[in-house]
């Protein structure tokens, strides 16, 4: 009798966990069906959850998501003081970002770029040692290294000066971070916040979702942005690291503009409430001024993504990309290739060999493409080349954190500048132009049936988005 009760007991348990995988799964399918991603992704997660449920369910829920609608909802506060008035022609960039709720260009007094890692190292020094009120930053990585510990220094310094010093980190991007470097800056008064980290509540965010955006605000004066973490490989010694990369920094009114999209960051980091900003005015037609882009999960649409294929569709002269890493989804692609053969010079400029082997092997066949369609492909020798930027008919430039890879352009939190001004579209062509001066020209090779399989394998791992 006490046998044929434990059989049923067994039973009921077994039927119900049958139950409730079949309701969960019903429910992960809804919501992969609901989020923006190609036929060919959504596929092949189901099928991985069907075929591997034990394995596939939980890397479904760990990186699944790509956009958080909470997030969506906390955010909107963001630029709910900016005009909603769309123009109804004009520059199509300003038409885009604002029809999906960004704000509008704004004015700058100084743009400088930082080509030399010892000048934005200079540059950010001065900034951070001559602030009097605020200091705010938001990085992917804070290394434990010399440069790391000297900016921990002297944040701490002015912390205990009186300075209100807020650093925001990601979780992963720092992880290797001693938590015991950041004690004299919390003794000092200075605060500090983790973005998502790597254990944390299930509702604060997906472990996969990382704030890649690099930003520095000093006394809302004065930004310092761009493609730099705060490390050695990135600001040391380029005889040393031999490794390229771009920042820049600003004054001006757009300084707001980034002082709220920290704001908002801090407040989804910490639970704070965030503050609705003032409103502003956009800037005078004609005069130099710079839109910020940010994207990611926190922004309902793939602004930077859907930027940059209005600007390539429209492109009549020139396109040029500079990025450590080169994997686009398929409409970029089709896009670059496509202005290529209408005639309009496309420039890649990539780094030979990165720090990223997966990332070379994912990129080989469209570096491919783009060569069979008169695309100009160039190779950085004899460094890691981590700039991003991009400059559409001498007419808009961008620069900033994001690589134009899968995973900054759907999946990170990402901060991108778009300059309008002709001396700042000018600067960053002129850059381009000498790097591409360092570098050699990509010779086609021939591709064996083995190492097409392998670049196949890392892509279809890479589009799982």
């Amino acid at each position: 009798m006490q046998l044929w009760q434990e059989i049923i007991q067994w039973s009921l348990a077994a039927h119900a966990l049958l139950i409730g995988g079949a309701l969960l799964m019903l429910a992960l399918t809804a919501n992969m069906l609901r989020q923006h991603r190609s036929p060919a992704a959504s596929a092949a997660w189901l099928l991985f959850m069907l075929a591997v449920p034990y394995l596939g369910v939980p890397l479904y829920l760990l990186f699944g998501t790509r956009k958080v609608a909470a997030l969506h909802a906390s955010k909107a506060p963001l630029f709910s003081g900016q005009p909603r008035i769309v123009p109804a022609g004009g520059d199509p960039a300003q038409r885009y970002l604002q029809q999906i709720g960004l704000p509008p260009a704004v004015g700058v007094d100084r743009v400088d770029f930082h080509a030399d890692a010892g000048v934005a190292f200079d540059v950010l020094r001065t900034a951070l040692r001559s602030a009097q009120r605020t200091i705010d930053v938001c990085m992917f990585i804070l290394a434990d290294d010399g440069v790391g510990r000297e900016i921990i220094d002297i944040l701490s310094e002015r912390a205990r000066a009186g300075v209100r010093v807020r650093l925001l980190l990601d979780g992963v991007g720092s992880f290797l971070l001693p938590r015991r470097r950041l004690r004299p800056l919390l003794q000092a008064g200075g605060r500090v916040a983790w973005f998502v980290p790597v254990l944390h509540r299930p509702l604060r965010g997906r472990t996969n979702l990382r704030n890649h955006r690099k930003l520095v605000i000093a006394d809302q004066r004065q930004v310092w942005s761009g493609g730099r973490n705060l490390a050695f490989e990135y600001l040391g010694d380029e005889s040393t690291t031999a490794w390229y990369d771009l920042s820049f920094d600003i004054s001006g009114d757009a300084v707001t503009v980034f002082g709220e999209l920290f704001d908002a960051d801090w407040s989804f980091a910490t639970g704070e409430v965030l503050a609705v900003p003032p409103t502003r005015l956009p800037a005078d037609a004609g005069a130099a001024c710079i839109q910020a882009v940010p994207s990611g999960p926190d922004v309902a649409q793939d602004s930077l993504h859907d930027l940059l294929v209005t600007l390539i569709a429209g492109a009549r002269q020139r396109v040029i990309l500079v990025s450590p890493y080169f994997v686009p989804d398929e409409v970029l692609q089709t896009l670059l290739r496509l202005a290529a053969r209408r005639g309009v010079r496309v420039d890649l400029v990539v780094p030979r060999r990165s720090n990223h082997r997966l990332a070379d092997i994912a990129r080989a066949r469209f570096v491919r493409q783009l060569d069979e369609a008169g695309a100009n492909i160039w190779l950085l020798p004899d460094a890691m080349l981590h700039a991003k930027a991009i400059v559409i008919d001498d007419r808009y430039a961008l620069a900033g954190s994001a690589n134009l890879d899968l995973r900054s352009l759907f999946l990170n939190f990402e901060l991108m500048t778009l300059f309008h001004g002709a001396a700042e579209v000018a600067q960053l062509t002129t850059w381009i132009d000498a790097l591409r001066g360092r570098c050699e020209t990509w010779c086609p090779r021939p591709v064996g049936a083995v190492k097409e399989t392998l670049e196949g394998l890392v892509l279809l791992a890479a589009f799982q988005l």
